[in-house]
Protein backbone atom coordinates (compact mmCIF):
# COMPACT_ATOMS: atom_id res chain seq x y z
CA UNK A 1 0.00 0.00 0.00
CA UNK A 2 3.01 2.30 -0.15
CA UNK A 3 1.93 4.03 -3.35
CA UNK A 4 -1.60 4.50 -2.01
CA UNK A 5 -0.22 5.93 1.22
CA UNK A 6 2.07 8.35 -0.64
CA UNK A 7 -0.75 9.65 -2.82
CA UNK A 8 -3.12 10.09 0.13
CA UNK A 9 -0.46 11.67 2.35
CA UNK A 10 0.59 14.18 -0.31
CA UNK A 11 -3.05 15.20 -0.79
CA UNK A 12 -3.45 15.53 2.97
CA UNK A 13 -0.40 17.79 3.29
CA UNK A 14 -1.84 20.08 0.62
CA UNK A 15 -5.08 20.14 2.65
CA UNK A 16 -3.15 21.26 5.75
CA UNK A 17 -1.66 24.20 3.86
CA UNK A 18 -5.02 25.20 2.39
CA UNK A 19 -6.61 24.97 5.86
CA UNK A 20 -4.08 27.49 7.14
CA UNK A 21 -1.94 25.35 9.44
CA UNK A 22 0.98 27.34 10.87
CA UNK A 23 3.33 24.39 11.25
CA UNK A 24 5.68 23.14 8.55
CA UNK A 25 6.17 19.36 8.34
CA UNK A 26 9.30 17.71 7.01
CA UNK A 27 9.04 14.06 6.01
CA UNK A 28 11.88 11.56 6.00
CA UNK A 29 12.25 7.96 4.81
CA UNK A 30 15.07 5.56 5.78
CA UNK A 31 17.45 4.36 3.08
CA UNK A 32 19.80 2.50 5.46
CA UNK A 33 18.58 0.65 8.54
CA UNK A 34 16.52 -2.28 9.79
CA UNK A 35 13.03 -1.08 8.82
CA UNK A 36 12.63 0.73 5.53
CA UNK A 37 8.81 0.78 5.65
CA UNK A 38 8.77 3.84 7.91
CA UNK A 39 7.73 7.41 7.24
CA UNK A 40 8.81 10.02 9.78
CA UNK A 41 7.05 13.38 10.13
CA UNK A 42 8.93 16.10 12.00
CA UNK A 43 8.10 19.70 12.83
CA UNK A 44 10.33 22.15 14.69
CA UNK A 45 10.57 24.03 16.97
CA UNK A 46 8.15 24.54 19.86
CA UNK A 47 7.87 25.05 23.59
CA UNK A 48 5.37 23.03 25.60
CA UNK A 49 2.71 25.74 25.56
CA UNK A 50 2.85 25.70 21.75
CA UNK A 51 1.84 22.04 21.80
CA UNK A 52 -1.49 22.89 23.41
CA UNK A 53 -2.10 25.60 20.81
CA UNK A 54 -1.21 23.19 18.01
CA UNK A 55 -3.63 20.56 19.31
CA UNK A 56 -6.40 23.14 19.47
CA UNK A 57 -5.64 24.26 15.90
CA UNK A 58 -5.68 20.63 14.71
CA UNK A 59 -9.22 20.23 16.04
CA UNK A 60 -10.44 23.59 14.76
CA UNK A 61 -9.07 23.09 11.24
CA UNK A 62 -10.09 19.43 11.00
CA UNK A 63 -6.53 18.27 10.29
CA UNK A 64 -6.69 15.03 12.24
CA UNK A 65 -10.12 14.24 10.84
CA UNK A 66 -8.83 14.56 7.29
CA UNK A 67 -5.84 12.33 8.04
CA UNK A 68 -8.01 9.68 9.70
CA UNK A 69 -10.47 9.69 6.84
CA UNK A 70 -7.98 9.57 3.97
CA UNK A 71 -4.59 8.31 5.15
CA UNK A 72 -4.98 6.22 8.31
CA UNK A 73 -6.21 3.16 6.38
CA UNK A 74 -2.73 2.77 4.86
CA UNK A 75 -0.83 3.01 8.18
CA UNK A 76 0.14 -0.06 10.21
CA UNK A 77 0.96 1.75 13.47
CA UNK A 78 2.18 5.04 14.92
CA UNK A 79 4.86 6.29 17.29
CA UNK A 80 4.85 9.82 18.72
CA UNK A 81 7.87 11.42 20.39
CA UNK A 82 9.20 14.81 21.37
CA UNK A 83 12.89 15.55 20.91
CA UNK A 84 14.70 18.13 23.02
CA UNK A 85 17.62 19.70 21.15
CA UNK A 86 20.87 20.47 22.96
CA UNK A 87 21.82 23.53 20.92
CA UNK A 88 24.68 24.52 23.24
CA UNK A 89 26.62 21.35 22.44
CA UNK A 90 25.52 21.05 18.82
CA UNK A 91 26.85 22.67 15.65
CA UNK A 92 24.04 23.08 13.12
CA UNK A 93 24.93 25.97 10.78
CA UNK A 94 22.57 27.39 8.20
CA UNK A 95 22.44 25.13 5.18
CA UNK A 96 22.50 21.86 7.15
CA UNK A 97 19.51 20.67 5.16
CA UNK A 98 20.51 17.29 3.77
CA UNK A 99 18.88 15.83 1.81
CA UNK A 100 20.48 12.88 3.67
CA UNK A 101 20.76 12.62 7.45
CA UNK A 102 22.95 10.15 9.32
CA UNK A 103 21.32 9.32 12.67
CA UNK A 104 22.90 7.38 15.53
CA UNK A 105 20.71 6.61 18.54
CA UNK A 106 21.80 5.16 21.87
CA UNK A 107 19.50 3.46 24.37
CA UNK A 108 20.22 4.93 27.79
CA UNK A 109 20.98 2.71 30.78
CA UNK A 110 19.27 3.43 34.08
CA UNK A 111 21.04 5.17 36.96
CA UNK A 112 24.34 5.75 35.16
CA UNK A 113 25.07 9.13 36.74
CA UNK A 114 26.38 12.29 35.06
CA UNK A 115 29.59 10.82 33.61
CA UNK A 116 28.39 9.99 30.07
CA UNK A 117 26.69 13.38 29.71
CA UNK A 118 29.80 15.21 30.92
CA UNK A 119 31.92 13.33 28.39
CA UNK A 120 29.51 14.19 25.57
CA UNK A 121 29.63 17.87 26.46
CA UNK A 122 33.41 17.76 26.74
CA UNK A 123 34.06 16.37 23.27
CA UNK A 124 31.28 18.49 21.76
CA UNK A 125 32.83 21.69 23.12
CA UNK A 126 36.26 20.51 22.00
CA UNK A 127 34.91 20.02 18.50
CA UNK A 128 33.38 23.51 18.49
CA UNK A 129 36.36 25.35 19.99
CA UNK A 130 39.31 23.46 18.52
CA UNK A 131 38.39 23.53 14.83
CA UNK A 132 36.45 20.33 14.09
CA UNK A 133 33.25 22.34 13.59
CA UNK A 134 34.82 24.27 10.75
CA UNK A 135 34.23 23.17 7.18
CA UNK A 136 31.45 20.70 6.47
CA UNK A 137 31.09 19.18 9.94
CA UNK A 138 27.70 19.50 11.60
CA UNK A 139 25.90 17.66 14.36
CA UNK A 140 22.74 17.99 16.43
CA UNK A 141 22.18 16.27 19.80
CA UNK A 142 18.61 15.26 20.69
CA UNK A 143 17.13 13.65 23.80
CA UNK A 144 13.80 11.91 23.42
CA UNK A 145 10.61 12.25 25.44
CA UNK A 146 8.32 9.26 25.02
CA UNK A 147 9.15 5.58 24.81
CA UNK A 148 12.46 4.27 26.09
CA UNK A 149 15.04 6.95 26.96
CA UNK A 150 17.47 7.53 24.13
CA UNK A 151 20.11 9.96 22.97
CA UNK A 152 20.49 10.79 19.28
CA UNK A 153 23.03 12.63 17.18
CA UNK A 154 22.15 13.75 13.65
CA UNK A 155 24.51 14.82 10.88
CA UNK A 156 23.37 16.39 7.62
CA UNK A 157 24.88 15.04 4.38
CA UNK A 158 24.78 16.23 0.79
CA UNK A 159 25.06 12.68 -0.56
CA UNK A 160 25.79 9.11 0.48
CA UNK A 161 29.43 9.74 -0.39
CA UNK A 162 29.63 11.63 2.91
CA UNK A 163 29.40 8.28 4.71
CA UNK A 164 33.03 7.63 3.81
CA UNK A 165 35.38 7.57 6.85
CA UNK A 166 36.91 10.90 7.84
CA UNK A 167 40.64 11.43 7.50
CA UNK A 168 41.59 12.29 10.16
CA UNK A 169 38.81 10.70 12.20
CA UNK A 170 37.25 12.52 15.13
CA UNK A 171 39.05 10.12 17.46
CA UNK A 172 42.38 11.10 15.90
CA UNK A 173 41.41 14.76 16.18
CA UNK A 174 40.50 14.31 19.86
CA UNK A 175 43.72 12.38 20.54
CA UNK A 176 45.78 15.24 19.17
CA UNK A 177 43.89 17.91 21.10
CA UNK A 178 43.94 15.94 24.37
CA UNK A 179 47.57 14.93 24.05
CA UNK A 180 47.23 11.15 23.72
CA UNK A 181 45.05 8.39 22.30
CA UNK A 182 44.71 6.97 25.83
CA UNK A 183 43.10 10.17 27.13
CA UNK A 184 40.75 10.29 24.14
CA UNK A 185 39.79 6.63 24.60
CA UNK A 186 39.05 7.23 28.29
CA UNK A 187 36.67 10.04 27.33
CA UNK A 188 34.91 7.89 24.74
CA UNK A 189 34.67 4.98 27.20
CA UNK A 190 33.12 7.34 29.75
CA UNK A 191 30.54 8.39 27.16
CA UNK A 192 29.80 4.83 26.04
CA UNK A 193 29.33 3.56 29.58
CA UNK A 194 25.90 5.18 29.67
CA UNK A 195 24.31 3.11 26.91
CA UNK A 196 22.95 -0.40 26.48
CA UNK A 197 23.08 -0.45 22.66
CA UNK A 198 23.08 1.78 19.59
CA UNK A 199 21.39 2.00 16.20
CA UNK A 200 22.43 3.70 12.96
CA UNK A 201 20.04 4.85 10.23
CA UNK A 202 20.35 7.07 7.17
CA UNK A 203 17.23 9.08 6.32
CA UNK A 204 16.45 11.04 3.17
CA UNK A 205 14.16 14.06 2.98
CA UNK A 206 10.96 13.34 1.03
CA UNK A 207 9.86 16.62 -0.52
CA UNK A 208 6.70 15.18 -2.09
CA UNK A 209 5.25 14.17 1.29
CA UNK A 210 6.38 17.27 3.17
CA UNK A 211 4.46 20.52 3.56
CA UNK A 212 4.16 22.00 0.07
CA UNK A 213 6.23 25.13 -0.45
CA UNK A 214 5.28 28.30 -2.29
CA UNK A 215 8.82 28.50 -3.71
Amino acid sequence: MEADFAAAAAKHMAFRVKAGESRTWMVFRPVVGENLAVVQYRSCCFNYADLDANNAADAELGLNDDWNENVDQYVDHYHHYFDVADWENSHWPEGSDGPYFAVTSWALKENVGPGPGEARKKFSQMAKKEGWAEGDHNWLWLESIGGKPRLTVVSSMDSLADLAPEDPSFFEFASEKMGSAEDAMAMFDQFGSGFANSDFTVWVYDEELSTPSDD
